[in-house]
C-alpha cells in the first residue's frame, strides 16, 4: 500500500489549505454520508465506502476511469479544503507518483447555466455525490463545481459575446459553458446548441460534439497522462 503524508497530499492541490480529518472530534461536522469513510481505519475500506456513494449510471459512462478507481486508487481521506468539507481521493500513476482528486460536498451545489442540458448521470452526481470532482486545480480533470463554471465569452472577459470567436464558430461563445479543462488547450463544455447527450470538446477553437460519457472519461483520464 503506498504511503504518502499530509505534505505530499497537500502538494498535489496547490493553492488550497488542506486539513486531513481523522479524529473523532472531526466527525460531527462532516456530512453524514461521509462519517463512515472518515472513521474507517483501512484505506481499502475508505475507498470502497466512498465509491459506493457514486451513482451507477455515472460509473457506467466512464469505463476507463471506473477501471482506474478499482486499480490505481488506494485511499480516500476526509478533509477540509480552505475550510470546506471534502473527500480527497488518492491514486498513483504508472510511475508511482501520487495523484489526487478533490470531491466537494454536494450540499454546496448551486444550479449552473444550461443545467437542463447536462447529462442526467452528471446531474445526479453533482447534486448527490460531489458538487465538483477535480484534480490539481478547481476546474481541471473532472467536472468542476458550478461556482467555477463560466462561458467561453466570460472567460475571455467579454460576457456578452466574444466577436472573434462568434464570427468563426458554429456555436456562440455565450452558449458554451465550461465544465472541465485539462489546464491547457482542451476544454469540455455544455451547450444547448449541440446534439442531445453530447458535450463539446473544444481544442484551439475547434468544437467537437462528443458523446458525453466519452468526453468526460477523456477529461478524467488525461490526468494519468501527466
Amino acid at each position: 500500500m503506498p504511503q504518502f503524508d499530509h505534505t505530499a497530499i497537500a502538494g498535489t492541490l496547490p493553492g488550497l489549505d488542506i486539513e486531513l480529518l481523522a479524529g473523532p472530534d472531526d466527525l460531527p461536522g462532516l456530512p453524514a454520508q461521509w462519517r463512515p469513510i472518515a472513521s474507517a481505519g483501512d484505506p481499502a475500506t475508505r475507498l470502497e465506502l466512498a465509491v459506493a456513494l457514486w451513482n451507477e449510471p455515472l460509473l457506467a459512462m466512464l469505463p476507463e476511469f471506473s477501471a482506474e478507481l478499482r486499480t490505481s486508487f488506494f485511499d480516500v481521506r476526509a478533509c477540509r479544503a480552505d475550510g470546506e468539507f471534502a473527500l480527497v481521493y488518492l491514486a498513483t500513476d504508472e510511475l508511482g507518483e501520487l495523484l489526487t482528486w478533490l470531491g466537494l460536498d454536494p450540499a454546496g451545489f448551486v444550479e449552473p447555466q444550461f443545467w437542463q442540458h447536462f447529462p442526467e448521470p452528471l446531474r445526479t452526481f453533482q447534486r448527490q455525490v460531489h458538487a465538483g470532482f477535480t484534480s490539481v486545480e478547481p476546474d481541471t480533470f473532472g467536472p468542476m463545481h458550478p461556482r467555477h463554471m463560466q462561458t467561453i465569452a466570460e472567460r475571455a472577459g467579454m460576457p456578452d459575446g466574444f466577436p472573434d470567436w462568434d464570427e468563426a464558430q458554429r456555436v456562440a461563445s455565450t452558449r458554451l459553458l465550461l465544465i472541465s479543462s485539462n489546464g491547457s488547450r482542451l476544454d469540455c463544455c455544455v451547450s444547448p446548441d449541440i446534439p442531445a447527450d453530447h458535450l463539446a470538446l473544444v481544442h484551439e477553437g475547434d468544437i467537437d460534439p462528443t458523446p458525453y460519457g466519452r468526453a468526460l472519461d477523456e477529461m478524467l483520464m488525461l490526468r494519468f497522462e501527466g
